[in-house]
């Protein structure tokens, strides 16, 4: 029993201990399953853009894992993006942590995130562009660590990093695609980045240097050629008017060649080029040619010669950048004070060779009496009447001719022609109705062509292009023709040097008219009822025969005989060479040359009505040779010829040192001192010469000799200015050169990617200033901050949402020297008096020592916001203050009228907005939008110049009249209605006591403030709608706060008092004037004028006829404001496998629409706000762009 109880213990024991040890066999199996398990646990996970901590807390919240590390080794590691589905715990590690120097290890529950230990490798290489343009200040980082690099000027970069595999580098630049690249133990790696279509506008390319715009301060606006671009128009400035907030541009004429006025925060100077300086590549362009005449043939001829940049072609534009303050503009020196236009052309690329072809074919409307508010033939013969039988006065005697309703009624009532001959004609004037429009202008067509070239490689690389555009404008008669060419090489013989070479070239001619034949003006204002075909009497008079009343016209004769013409050839050529010393150190050389060559014409025949009343007294070949009025002819053959040959060459040479190095990956400074020279020669011969007959070889026939010429009446003294023309001759040489030299330094410093500080000197020294030593130089300077709020920790942990927050601040001052005007005595010699055989010399400017520069203090500050990575906006505040030169009157006793001196101020501050958002971004389809706005409150200074009514009255720009007023500021009488028994008009204080009444007194008393002449509200909004290969475009332009006097209805009247010439047309709201009592309740327009009526006593003590009061009073002040939509376009693109098939790189069609419509005042009635007696044309084109 004990044996089987002994044997039995036994086995009892050794039952236990197997029983023991199988639980914890069964146990650490279970648990290495659990632990198992946990690890083969497979979960799903989308993270973007995550730093590694918050991911490691995301897995842990999800699993049973708990993770351990150094909070420094994965405190830099904040760009994790993983999306991983049903994978385990391990899986999603190894992604996370690929391309870092990190590893993991699993020890149960506890995954212990730590550091590897590698060896150092090393990594260099250099940085650049699609055009292998170096990028200094580009970054290239190690994905997961703080290991990175800088590149310097060169572009070069190099580092040390730990070996590890799987390493990651990213290489960025501010305004290009971002690239990674994956380390494969190559130890060069050089990388080309491609710009970036959504950041293109954040980099900043200014003449001078190349900076990222996180390192400026200052107020500046980039535009892509691109994104403007319109078929219609041939420069670039024609295509910016909406697009830049804070500068203005306006039509000044619907004629073909015509450039618009600019502006760029409102106006700094009264007497000087108030334009913005143009600068191309870094070479600033020189003003255009003087055209030195200032007869009325030459007055077509000024319009059409262009402007700085009319060489350009569009389609060699890149970009265009709009430098708006001190800080931005002060490195341009004292030409800049106006604001700058940049522009940047094309770069040459480094890809295979490219070709590319572009065409446009545009077609404009004609226009139409519908547009317009001018009586038609039965209207303009029932007026007449009506105006007879109320006894308006005529200034002389109407013409007697069948052509004209007055002229027929002087024939009848002198008994010349029966009444029923009369009734007869009558109703054919009635009916006539000639379309001015249609036999003087026509639908405008134009077409432009561009063919470009590029390809290259790492060490050489090139692009050439050549462009041709044919445009006819609505006139007949009015036509341009340009063709350009651009050839550009970029070479790089060693690593650290490169060399670009540019040469541009432009021929270009440009068709008008002589002055005083005006197409559209013509066909707005003659009579209807004249028959097209006709050779009407039209009023003249000859100072040698006083016989002459009326000479015979004919508009069309005059076309035809008559025109000016401008052709102007331009080369340009520019040479930049850059030398990297150093990685931060490098040398550039640039040097620039233009010459621009310029031949203009304009030309009256004989047969034209100006010769026939000017130098003739007669028709041509209407009188023999043995006649009085043969004899009394000063020029009885041929016509006249206004020629003038001018020159302008110009140079820029620039020397610069640019230091750009990067600390600790905290401090980074840029700095620039530099020297450039700059001369402008022009050189022009202009000559009228008489006896020109271009149907006959283009001889020249001599006037009649002075021993030949006999005037019928008065003696050779009563024309002699006109006789002494022709026998002194019209020849004038000008020679004139401006030079300039300059210094100049920049400095940017940033700290830690959020504090900027910019500095900016310059000194120009001119030749306008050579004889005071004080006013030789002339200093601009400017300072500028900014706080990049968005970068600081707790913006980026709390309000991750606000991408970008920006705060800047500039101040500046600049100068600005007038050109023509100097602090010397101006002498102008002449030729020999005949009077009294002597040379003679006139005073053109007496001499002020103290005159010197025109300057201007500037402030501006500015927010740049961006949300959700979609939202752009900024917003701006600027004030500028100018001692601007005026003119100030002098007595008489002094020899001369006037004198120049320092001390108009001007002070202009404002509000600019931007807003660029994309509200939809799918793959298919995409919208767009950019908006912006500007106010410029412009006044001007204390003034103690005299200035009288008539200056008030037109809003003279060119002084201060007013203290607290804007510059283009006018007033106008204040009308109080119309008489209700006589129809005049009535208006409000003129009633001043005698004893306050004389010529001194302010005409503000009795005047009334009606607003300025430019608009201080500008905006421009542009849409784009992409859904597929489909993109539809629109823009808008809207201009407020102008106001504008409406041309009289009474403007064709002689004095606003006398009738008009029978052959002109009137305005229609005539036929809604006053004709009797009661008419005042619904109508502002006065009665017509007849003989007796009274003149009103104005308080300064002039006497006049109530119409010329009433033309410029409140009543006819009308809102200048207007909405355009300037363009509609629908483009699409061709899939790119698709043209693959068919051997091209790209292919697209485009067809626009501009000038749509716009929204006005309606007593404007048809004409356009913009250019004021005309309507700029609606245009259509279709264009293709084809890429191989």
């Amino acid at each position: 029993m004990k044996k089987r109880t002994q044997s039995s213990s036994k086995g009892v024991s050794y039952v236990s201990r197997n029983f023991v040890k199988f639980c914890l066999l069964w146990i650490f199996s279970l648990s290495s399953l659990m632990i198992q398990a946990q690890d083969n646990q497979r979960i799903s996970v989308d993270l973007r853009g995550e730093s590694l901590e918050s991911t490691l807390w995301y897995l842990q919240n999800r699993t049973k894992f708990i993770f351990m590390y150094a909070t420094e080794d994965i405190a830099n590691i904040t760009d994790i993006s993983v999306r991983a589905k049903n994978k385990t715990i391990t899986e999603i590690l190894d992604e996370c942590l690929e391309g870092t120097n990190l590893t993991y290890e699993v020890s149960g529950t506890a995954i212990v995130i730590k550091k590897r230990k590698t060896n150092k490798i090393t990594i260099s290489g250099w940085i650049r562009d699609a055009s292998g343009e170096a990028l200094p200040g580009a970054t290239v980082t190690v994905r997961g660590s703080k290991h990175g690099a800088i590149a310097g000027l060169d572009g070069h970069y190099t580092f040390n990093i730990p070996a590890q595999e799987g390493l990651i580098l990213t290489y960025s630049f501010i305004g290009m695609e971002k690239k990674t690249v994956r380390y494969t133990g190559k130890k060069t790696i050089n990388v080309t980045l491609n710009s970036s279509s959504t950041e293109i506008d954040e980099v900043v390319v200014t003449g001078y240097q190349n900076i990222q715009r996180r390192d400026l301060v200052g107020s500046i606006t980039t535009v892509k050629a691109k994104d403007i671009l319109m078929p219609s128009y041939t420069t670039i400035d024609q295509m910016l008017q909406g697009r830049v907030a804070g500068m203005i541009v306006t039509n000044t004429s619907s004629r073909v060649g015509t450039a618009p006025k600019i502006q760029i925060r409102g106006t700094s100077t009264l007497l000087g080029n108030q334009d913005p300086l143009w600068v191309v590549d870094g070479i600033i362009q020189e003003d255009p040619l003087e055209l030195n005449a200032s007869s009325l043939m030459t007055e077509d001829l000024k319009n059409i010669i262009g402007n700085q940049i009319s060489w350009l072609n569009p389609a060699d534009i890149e970009s265009i950048s709009i430098l708006k303050d001190a800080s931005a503009t002060a490195i341009y020196g004292s030409k800049a004070s106006n604001g700058v236009i940049e522009i940047t052309t094309k770069k040459n690329t480094t890809d295979r060779l490219s070709v590319n072809y572009t065409s446009n074919f545009v077609m404009g409307t004609r226009p139409n009496y519908g547009q317009f508010n001018y009586m038609n033939s039965k209207e303009r013969v029932l007026f007449s009447q009506e105006a007879f039988n109320w006894g308006t006065p005529y200034g002389t005697e109407p013409i007697k001719q069948i052509y004209t309703y007055e002229g027929l009624l002087n024939m009848y009532l002198s008994h010349d022609i029966s009444s029923e001959d009369f009734l007869a004609q009558r109703n054919v004037l009635e009916t006539q109705n000639t379309d001015w429009f249609k036999l003087l202008t026509r639908r405008s067509f134009s077409h432009n062509h561009n063919i470009s070239v590029s390809g290259g490689t790492n060490k050489y690389s090139y692009a050439a292009s050549m462009g041709y555009s044919n445009s006819e404008g609505q006139e007949i008669g009015n036509d341009s023709e340009r063709m350009t060419g651009r050839v550009a090489i970029t070479i790089r013989p060693v690593q650290k040097l490169t060399i670009n070479a540019t040469i541009n070239g432009s021929v270009s001619t440009n068709n008008g008219f002589a002055g005083g034949v005006n197409p559209m003006g013509y066909a707005t204002t003659t009579n209807r009822s004249i028959d097209p075909d006709a050779y009407y009497q039209m009023k003249a008079s000859y100072p040698y025969n006083s016989g002459v009343k009326s000479l015979s016209y004919n508009f069309v004769n005059e076309r035809n005989n008559s025109g000016s013409k401008s052709k102007s050839s331009f080369m340009s050529a520019s040479l930049d060479l850059k030398w990297n010393i150093l990685d931060w150190l490098t040398y550039q050389f640039t040097g620039g040359y233009s010459n621009n060559n310029s031949t203009n014409e304009a030309w009256e025949t004989e047969q034209t009505f100006y010769i026939a009343e000017t130098y003739r007294g007669y028709d041509f070949n209407s009188v023999s040779p043995n006649s009085k009025e043969f004899g009394a002819a000063l020029l009885p053959f041929g016509g006249e010829l206004f020629t003038n040959n001018a020159q302008q060459y110009s140079y820029n040479i620039q020397n610069k040192l640019q230091f750009s190095k990067a600390f600790n990956n905290e401090n980074r400074i840029n700095a620039l001192v530099g020297m450039e020279l700059r001369s402008s020669t022009n050189k022009g011969v202009s000559n009228t010469v008489w006896g020109y007959a271009p149907d006959r070889g283009e001889v020249i026939t001599l006037p009649t000799t002075p021993q030949a010429f006999t005037p019928i009446t008065g003696s050779k003294n009563e024309g002699w200015g006109l006789l002494k023309k022709i026998y002194d001759g019209g020849w004038r040489k000008v020679n004139t050169t401006d030079n300039y030299l300059s210094v100049f330094a920049t400095l940017a410093y940033s700290l830690k990617n959020r504090y900027v500080v910019n500095a900016n000197i310059r000194n120009d020294a001119s030749n306008r200033f050579g004889q005071d030593a004080n006013h030789r130089i002339d200093p601009t300077y400017s300072f500028g901050f900014s706080w990049r709020a968005s970068e600081e920790d707790f913006m980026k942990k709390y309000v991750k949402w606000i991408t970008t927050l920006n705060f800047r601040g500039t101040y500046g001052i600049q100068g600005n020297a007038v050109t023509r005007i100097s602090p010397d005595l101006i002498l102008n010699q002449g030729k020999v008096a005949n009077l009294y055989n002597r040379y003679q010399s006139t005073i053109s400017q007496i001499p002020n020592p103290n005159l010197s520069w025109e300057r201007t203090k500037s402030w501006n500050f500015g927010v740049d916001l961006e949300l959700f990575s979609m939202f752009y906006m900024n917003l701006e505040y600027y004030t500028r203050r100018s001692n601007a030169i005026v003119e100030l009157e002098l007595p008489y006793e002094y020899g001369i009228t006037s004198m120049k001196r320092n001390g108009g101020i001007i002070h202009n501050r404002g509000i600019e907005y931007t807003l660029t958002f994309t509200p939809i971004q799918k793959r298919d389809y995409a919208l767009s939008v950019s908006l912006n706005a500007s106010k410029n409150w412009n006044e001007g200074g204390h003034t103690d110049i005299d200035v009288n009514a008539a200056s008030f009255l037109s809003g003279r720009s060119d002084i201060v009249l007013k203290e607290g007023y804007p510059l283009s500021s006018f007033w106008s009488y204040s009308f109080a209605g119309l008489d209700g028994k006589t129809g005049e008009a009535l208006f409000n204080l003129l009633d001043i006591p005698e004893e306050e009444r004389s010529r001194q007194i302010d005409p503000t008393t009795y005047l009334v403030y009606s607003g300025q002449k430019d608009p201080y509200f500008t905006g421009g909004l542009s849409l784009s709608f992409r859904y597929k290969s489909l993109t539809l475009n629109t823009s808008f332009s809207l201009l407020l706060g102008n106001k504008k006097r409406l041309p009289s209805p009474y403007e064709q009247f002689a004095s606003s008092y006398y009738m008009p010439d029978p052959y002109t047309n009137i305005n229609r709201d005539l036929l809604n004037r006053w004709k009797e009592p009661g008419d005042e309740a619904h109508t502002i327009i006065p009665s017509l004028p007849k003989a007796g009526m009274a003149y009103i006593e104005l308080p300064n003590n002039e006497n006049v006829y109530s119409i010329p009061l009433w033309e410029q009073s409140d009543a006819m002040v009308v809102s200048g404001s207007f909405l355009r939509c300037r363009n509609i376009g629908l483009s699409w693109q061709m899939k790119r496998e698709w043209c693959e098939k068919i051997y091209m790189k790209n292919l697209s069609l485009n067809f626009n629409m501009d000038n749509i419509f716009v929204i006005a005042s309606k007593r404007f009635n048809g004409f356009d706000p913009e250019v004021s007696n005309s309507v700029l044309p609606r245009n259509y084109s279709l264009g293709i762009n084809i890429g191989f």
